[in-house]
This record gives structure tokens, C-alpha cells and sequence, in this order.
């Protein structure tokens, strides 16, 4: 559906009422009721609805809706009207002259078609036309719409690639925009050969590339509308929406972007909260995507939905990747510029305030530019619309120290000597397979499918993690999606539903890690058929999957000793097999220290000592639970020592070093008194 706004002049015989202007008013006045009526019912076989919304004389306000994939122009419109009139000779309506026809939202057709409707000057069927428009499908609890306009402006392909790099796009869109331009190409709209997702750290630079995305897609003719559909704050009961499918059909012919972080998506209870919303969504998209082009934003730090979906979708449509990209300070100055144009606030800023807000840093991405225009924003307000507030200082809340390099984190934690030599050699390995494809060797990539053996507590899954996130940024894995899963989400409790249940695991993690733990129960408990049918597939996508998924078992070292002695083609597709020893008592004590120094705590040599005493004795304990253990110890006293703080200031001043030392008498806690004394079982007389 297309929406437009235009104006009409016209020669129109009008009643003079014989000289008496309150007649002539009310002739008119049914005289355009009439024409309303007979516009609204449809011209051009019904596909077009015609709506006056104001009027005087010979000139008139419209709007016009338009079903199919035709755009509509000035001179088409004016064919139809005068080929509508022309049968109409009641009318008495001739020299018609259509200008300013201009395409809009649906969202200000329904704001100007409503307005008009608390007229009396109009005749039309208002509710059943706002239904068949399917504007009552605007407004809705279960996600928010927002529409824009992309620019009329046709892009030359020179011109879209100086545009992509204002916005600090990555190559993929100047990629994707020699296919776009591709002379090969039939420029004209058959529908939909391919759809989008756009990674970025932050909603408004992706709408920014989508936006430059449909404005390549408009000018090459593969859409006929330059409407935007923006879906946004998905929340976990939108699913069998009508008003959901409404505007997706409704966008035919046009665009629909929807942003997959969700409102309320908890990563750990997604099944049960985001199920039934992932089934719903793929489904409406497959059902709408030969005529409605979709693109799906997943922002890097909150992904929400959006593996589970594209895991769903990507057998059924073709779905191009596209990231944002990065610039250096010279670019991201502009862009940051073009920015502050655009809120009336560049005239309150100097380069050099802007550079300076800017800080140290060489590169930006397109997300980072938004960040720091808002908070220049929001500092302007203070310090410089309303001076008033300049000398008002906020509450200060010391933030936990956070390192976004993961290699540095990696290379940061204690002991894993076998797993950073690991992780040195995959990386070493793809960059000299690169060198051996440059010389046109073979392309063969060796399987990367790992076993980590451990107790609980011993980093298994942080490192995994981590793995994940390093070989993403050196290009070994596509995405660095880090999937967990165990037997609840691979063993399904029906016949035929487990093998789909791993594929969907392994399409999920498509460019990522996918983290099995305690794999061994697979083939344990009830349902040990449907779990011998879990690893039978598991060890066919590990085949199929061997360049885009890497699979890490993890579990207590004899129970997968003995899970791999008995499924012989699962151990020969194992690369590493890598154990997590128990930390000692000093490695403990290293990581005590770690822990307590990213929590901005500083630990004097009296505190480490009594900590290594208390895990040189737990560590001779059964199940202790290595590194939980640590922070298990380090959170309770840092509550023993907030009773204390309290307890000992009554009233007086508390200073930064009180906030930030522990005492030994902190370290009198539950957890250590657990380990304390051996458990005995039995009755006590």
C-alpha cells in the first residue's frame, strides 16, 4: 500500500444559489459531499481511494491510497481523474491539474484522513475505510511503529559509496551496493531476490545505514515506495498479532525494518519468554517476503531474538549481512557534525570541543558517534542552554571495571596455559591458510571441535566464551555467537523433534561457538533413545558444519572419557582435547586478587595470606568449586564488611579507603564455615 498527499485545481460548475451566498455555501457543500463519496468507493478499478480533506472551490486537498506496486505520478493521476470525470459529467468538473503529489507516512494519512473525518464537509464510510487502509493496525501494545520517508533523491552508485563512508559503513555495503547497481540487474520491481540484517552497536546508525540501504534499492527500482516501516520494543506477547501481519502486507512494495533486541528478553529464560514470538515473526515474514522487503537490525551488545529468528529464516530466505563499519578521527568528525546539524546544536560546539569529547581514540564506529552526540547533547542542555545547572554535580557511582578486548582478558586470567598456546595456534593457523589461498594452494580448513574437561569453577565456559569473541576478531568465526546449550534444549520428548531441536542449535550458532555442557547426560535418564538420536545429529552437523561452527563439549573428565569411548565418530571429529585442572592454592589466591581488583577493592598482603590459608584448606575438599568458590568468598565479605562499615561509622564519615580495604575479621563467613568441618550424615542422639 502507497500513501500520498497532492493537491487538484480544476474548473468546477458550481450553484450560485441564486445570488444568495448562505445557498451557494450549501450547494457546495452537498456538491462535495457527492464527489467525496464517488472518490472514496475507488477509481481504476478500486485499487486507488480517493479522500478529500479539504477544500474551497476549485481547489482541493487529497489523499490517495494505492494498492499493487505501481508508483504513482503526476501525470498518471491526472489520466485518472480525467478519465474518472469524464463519466461523471454530474460533477461538471473539467481542466484538471494535479501538483504536489508527494509520498507519506501511513501514520500522517491516518492523522490528516482523521482530522477530515471530524468534518461534516465529507462524505465516506470513515471506519470502514480506516480498516480496509489498515491504519487501525497502527497502534499496538505489543511492538511500536514508527515510519520515515527515505530521500526522493535518486543515488548514483559514486554517490551512495561517499555516502556509506560519511556514515562509516563497512565494506559489506559497498559490496552489496555493486550488486544493487550491477548493470546486469532488470531495474524494474518483480519483488524481493534478497533481504538484509545490519549489525551495529547502536539502533539510530543502523537505521541511518537501512535508510541509505533503501534509498540505493528505490533508485535501482527494486522498491516502488520509499516508505519505511520501523518495528521496534518486540515484547514477549506479540505473536498471533493481526496487526503485526497487517503491516508487513501493508508494506508491500516497500520496506519493514525490524529491530530483533526485544523489550524484555532474557537471554537465560528466552524459551520460555521469546518462543512463541520467534515462531510467529518467521513465520508472517516468510508468508510476506516475495513483495516486502525486510531488514532485520541486531545490535552487537543485546541481540535479543535475533540468532534464534535468523536461525529459522535462513533456509527460507536469502539474508545478506551487512556490519557498520569504522572511520578515523577526520571522518568521525564529520559524521559527528552532520549529527549535531541535525539537533540545532553544531553552533554550541567548537571543532575542538567536538575532537575533545571525542577523546584519545583513532577509529570510531558509526554507534560511537551517536553515543557521544548524546551526551554532548545532554551536556549542552546543562552547561550551556541552561547555565544555571552548571555547577550541580551528579551522584557518582563507581562503574565495575570492564575490558571490552577479550584477548585481553583472556591473556588477564590466571594459569590456562595450555588454552592461550591454543588459542595462539588457531590463530597462527588461519592466517597461514590466508597466505596459502593468496598463493593458490588449498583452501582446506582443518576442523576446530573441542573438548574441555573440569570441575565445576575452572573457566570452562568463560573461556569458551572468550574464544568465541577472539577468533570473531581475527576472522577465524564469521560472528562470534557464543550459543550454551544442554540435554533440556537438544532432547526433545517427541519422536522427531530432537533432530530439529540440534539443528536449530547449530543454525543458531552459525559463525559462533556452540558450548554443550555436561554432554554426557545426552545419552543418560529418560529418553535415552531420542538422546542417542541427539548425538547421532549432533555428529552429522559437526560434518556439514565444519567451516562455520565450531562445537566445545564440556564436563567432569571421566563422565566424558567415557561419553567419547562409546561414540567413536564423535571422537575422531574432536580436534583438542583440553583439561581444566583444579586451581591451587596460589592460583586462587591470584584470581581472589583479580576479582577484588575489577570490583575496585584493594587487598593488603595480611588479607591475601589469610585467603590463600582458607583455600589451601577447602582445596583438599570435595566439590569446593574452584573460581565460584572464590567469588562466592569475596561476595560475602564484601557484605560482612558493609555490616561493619556501617556498624563502626554510627553516624560519622566514611572515607574511600574504608569503602575499598577489607579486614581479616571480613573473611568470617558462611561459605568458608561450610568447608570448615567435614559433613557427617546420620541421626544425632
Amino acid at each position: 500500500m502507497l500513501f500520498y498527499k497532492f493537491q487538484v485545481t480544476c474548473e468546477l460548475k458550481v450553484d450560485r444559489g441564486n445570488g444568495n451566498p448562505m445557498e451557494a455555501r450549501r450547494a457546495f457543500k452537498f456538491q462535495l459531499n457527492d464527489l467525496s463519496s464517488a472518490l472514496s468507493e475507488g477509481i481504476d478499478g478500486d485499487k486507488i481511494r480517493v479522500l478529500i480533506h479539504r477544500a474551497r472551490q476549485n481547489i482541493f486537498q487529497m489523499l490517495v491510497a494505492v494498492e499493487g506496486f505501481k508508483e504513482l505520478t503526476t501525470a498518471k493521476l491526472t489520466r485518472l481523474f480525467e478519465n474518472f470525470f469524464e463519466d461523471r459529467d454530474e460533477f461538471g468538473i473539467k481542466g484538471v491539474k494535479v501538483k504536489d503529489l508527494e509520498e507519506i507516512t501511513a501514520s500522517k494519512f491516518s492523522k490528516i484522513f482523521d482530522r477530515a473525518n471530524r468534518s461534516d464537509n465529507f462524505n465516506f464510510d470513515y471506519y470502514q475505510i480506516n480498516q480496509d487502509l489498515g491504519l487501525d493496525a497502527l497502534d499496538n501494545r505489543t511492538f511500536k511503529l514508527t515510519e520515515n520517508i527515505c530521500q526522493a533523491k535518486r543515488l548514483t552508485f559514486e554517490a551512495a559509496k561517499k555516502e556509506a563512508e560519511v556514515l562509516l559503513a563497512d565494506d559489506t555495503f559497498k559490496e552489496e551496493f555493486a550488486r544493487i547497481y550491477a548493470k546486469e540487474n532488470v531495474h524494474h520491481f518483480y519483488g524481493q531476490p534478497v533481504h538484509y540484517k545490519i549489525i551495529a552497536g547502536n539502533t539510530n546508525a543502523a537505521l541511518s545505514l537501512a535508510n541509505l540501504l533503501v534509498g540505493t534499492l528505490y533508485t535501482n527500482k527494486r522498491l516502488v515506495s520509499r516508505r519505511v516501516n520501523i518495528i521496534t520494543n518486540v515484547t514477549d506477547n506479540c505473536y498471533d498479532e493481526v496487526d503485526f501481519e497487517r503491516i508487513l502486507d501493508n508494506a508491500a512494495g516497500g520496506t519493514v525494518v525490524i529491530e530483533l533486541s526485544g523489550e524484555r528478553v532474557n537471554t537465560g529464560q528466552f524459551a520460555h519468554a521469546y518462543e512463541q514470538v520467534v515462531e510467529f515473526v518467521s513465520e508472517a515474514v516468510k508468508h510476506f517476503q516475495r513483495n516486502t522487503l525486510f531488514i532485520f537490525v541486531e545490535l552487537v551488545d543485546k541481540p535479543g531474538f535475533a540468532p534464534q529468528l535468523t536461525a529459522r529464516l535462513q533456509d527460507d530466505l536469502h539474508i545478506i549481512e551487512l556490519h557498520e563499519g569504522a572511520g578515523n578521527r577526520e571522518t568521525a568528525l564529520v559524521y559527528l557534525k552532520n549529527l549535531m546539524n541535525r539537533s540545532d546544536s553544531a553552533t554550541l560546539y567548537t571543532d575542538e570541543e567536538l575532537l575533545e569529547a571525542m577523546g584519545d581514540k583513532l577509529t570510531f564506529s558509526a554507534s560511537d558517534i551517536y553515543n557521544i552526540r548524546e551526551k554532548l547533547y545532554n551536556s549542552s542542555l546543562k552547561n550551556k542552554t541552561y547555565p544555571a545547572y552548571r555547577e550541580v554535580d551528579r551522584l557518582s557511582i563507581k562503574a565495575e571495571f570492564k575490558n571490552n578486548d577479550a584477548y585481553a582478558d583472556f591473556q588477564e586470567m590466571i594459569g590456562l596455559v595450555e588454552q592461550k598456546s591454543l588459542i595462539e595456534q588457531i590463530i597462527a593457523a588461519h592466517r597461514v591458510q590466508k597466505m596459502r589461498i593468496d598463493m593458490n594452494l588449498d583452501k582446506q580448513k582443518a576442523a576446530l571441535h573441542m573438548s574441555f574437561t573440569g570441575t565445576p569453577g575452572t573457566a570452562k565456559t568463560t573461556v569458551a566464551r572468550l574464544i568465541a569473541q577472539i577468533l570473531a576478531r581475527d576472522g577465524v568465526l564469521k560472528t562470534g555467537r557464543f550459543v550454551e546449550c544442554g540435554r533440556a534444549d537438544l532432547v526433545a520428548k517427541y519422536v522427531g523433534w530432537t533432530a530439529k531441536a540440534v539443528r536449530d542449535k547449530f543454525k543458531e550458532a552459525r559463525g559462533g561457538v556452540l558450548f554443550i555442557d555436561e554432554a554426557y547426560s545426552l545419552s543418560d535418564g529418560e529418553h535415552a533413545t531420542f538422546g542417542d538420536e541427539a548425538i547421532n545429529t549432533i555428529v552429522q552437523e559437526m560434518e556439514n558444519n565444519r567451516d562455520t561452527v565450531i562445537v566445545i563439549f564440556a564436563g567432569y573428565p571421566d563422565k566424558m572419557k567415557e561419553f567419547l569411548d562409546r561414540n567413536e565418530g564423535l571422537r575422531s571429529r574432536i580436534a583438542f582435547h583440553i583439561n581444566f585442572p583444579d586451581y591451587t592454592p596460589d592460583e586462587l589466591t591470584d584470581i581472589f586478587k583479580l576479582m577484588a581488583k575489577r570490583r575496585g577493592f584493594e587487598i593488603s598482603a595480611e588479607v591475601a595470606e589469610h585467603c590463600k590459608k582458607i583455600f589451601k584448606r577447602v582445596a583438599k575438599k570435595k566439590n569446593f568449586g574452584n573460581g565460584r568458590f572464590v567469588r562466592t568468598l569475596l561476595e560475602q565479605a564484601w557484605l560482612k564488611q558493609a555490616q561493619r562499615i556501617i556498624k563502626e561509622a554510627q553516624g560519622g564519615t566514611v572515607t574511600k579507603e574504608d569503602l575499598t580495604n577489607f579486614k581479616v575479621e571480613d573473611f568470617d563467613v558462611n561459605v568458608d564455615k561450610n568447608f570448615s568441618k567435614e559433613r557427617k550424615l546420620g541421626f544425632i542422639r
